[in-house]
């Protein structure tokens, strides 16, 4: 189905990512990026990737970079702006804290490799979105063995721990993927000395995800919870490791190395570990999205499952479009003769605008991807979508689009 928008408006920057608030359904952020230079015929490095070839390596000088985050909450007569906090730098990613109880706390990782939380609460005094801490990587860093990094650093993404509310993975332009202990949210964090996973170019997205077993055991602390990284970069390659945390002695990796995955045509920019325990496997199903336009399903093993076994490429299809993001709408368990379970997902596709899939293990148990709504009016790259949670089949998508700094609401009736 080709969908229309309710309603579209542009920004005075261009948007580079977007998210609705679980704790407060009608309000979103939007984060900017802009990139000031002499000429604007080169596309901005560590963001663009419509063709690979064109896109300019990190400068060796430094290049100025703004940005902002801006509140808009979904009224009945529209979407309208509460509030908008500029930025010194390109804001390249934001999300809200996954974990119940923390929906009103965000983060934002910056062009300049800083991390910012903020909490949203619309019902209080004042601005509502308040400022609560920024560190800049110097600073996270100043524990670390040997002297802090010198050279800007670019964080391109991040993730929070799915059940730690003080652990967040990071992602650079160098390749690197780190982690941040936060501890208290408003005292000074922790990056980890050495990088968890590294790529050999630019590492775009990283998620953690929980060992899904039953036999993995864990005290009231959450320590010994293994947990797993999954990063994507420009080298091509789908790269994951298994650690755990202790409360004393930090994170471990047990001496597992990172495994490489392969199977991408191009980069690797998106991942979605799927919520689905696989009885009697230490094992779990990651979406995945790349430059080269698909969308795939991987079988991805555990690091602590029996030495030798390799991931499985499960299925794929061609979205029309680098795909940037994915954004999980639903996961449906109760079989029916359509299927043994369904998972639908939002995928922003760049210059191909946004797509709603379903993926169906179907009942002889092969794997489908299916695209069940499409959003093309957006004329430049589609960075960011999401879509307001609680409203059932009713799917209401604000998405974004870089160049043209285009804004668009819009509505899918699931099936």
């Amino acid at each position: 189905e080709s969908v229309s928008s309710l309603s579209s408006r542009a920004l005075e920057l261009p948007p580079s990512c977007i998210e609705f608030c679980k704790a407060f359904p009608s309000y979103f952020l939007v984060g900017t990026y802009n990139l000031q230079k002499d000429e604007d015929a080169t596309a901005p490095e560590g963001i663009d990737a419509e063709d690979e070839d064109s896109r300019t390596p990190v400068p060796a000088k430094a290049q100025s970079r703004n940005g902002s985050i801006i509140l808009f909450e979904v009224t009945g007569s529209g979407i309208v702006e509460v509030q908008s906090e500029s930025q010194p730098s390109a804001i390249l990613d934001v999300r809200f804290n996954p974990n119940t109880g923390h929906h009103d706390i965000c983060a934002a990782v910056s062009s300049t490799g800083t991390l910012a939380l903020f909490r949203l609460s619309p019902d209080g005094e004042g601005r509502p979105l308040k400022h609560v801490k920024t560190m800049d990587i110097s600073t996270m860093a100043s524990d670390m063995d040997g002297s802090a990094p010198t050279e800007e650093v670019i964080f391109t993404s991040f993730g929070w721990h799915p059940s730690r509310t003080d652990l967040i993975a990071i992602t650079a332009a160098t390749g690197h993927v780190h982690l941040v202990h936060l501890g208290m949210l408003d005292a000074n964090w922790t990056l980890f000395s050495y990088p968890v996973i590294t790529h050999t170019l630019e590492a775009w997205c990283v998620v953690i995800s929980p060992c899904r077993s039953p036999s993995d055991t864990q005290d009231d602390a959450g320590n010994d919870e293994p947990f797993t990284i999954f990063s994507g970069g420009d080298d091509s390659a789908l790269r994951y490791r298994t650690c755990t945390y202790d409360a004393l002695s930090g994170v471990s990796d047990e001496s597992l190395p990172a495994v490489k995955v392969g199977g991408h045509g191009a980069g690797v920019t998106a991942i979605l570990p799927l919520p689905l325990t696989l009885e009697g496997e230490r094992a779990e199903l990651v979406v995945t999205g790349s430059y080269d336009e698909n969308i795939r399903l991987f079988w991805i093993p555990s690091a602590l499952s029996a030495y030798g076994q390799r991931a499985k490429l499960l299925a794929g299809s061609n979205l029309e479009g680098g795909v940037w993001r994915l954004n999980l709408i639903d996961v449906d368990e109760t079989p029916c003769p359509e299927y043994t379970w369904r998972a639908r997902i939002l995928a922003s596709c760049m210059h191909a605008g946004a797509r709603v899939v379903a993926l169906l293990k179907t009942a002889n148990g092969e794997y489908d991807f299916n695209v069940i709504g499409k959003f093309e009016e957006h004329e430049s790259m589609n960075y960011g979508s999401d879509f307001q949670p609680y409203l059932g089949k009713n799917l209401s998508v604000i998405s974004t689009s870089f160049y043209d700094k285009l804004m668009c609401q819009w509505t899918l009736q699931l099936p």
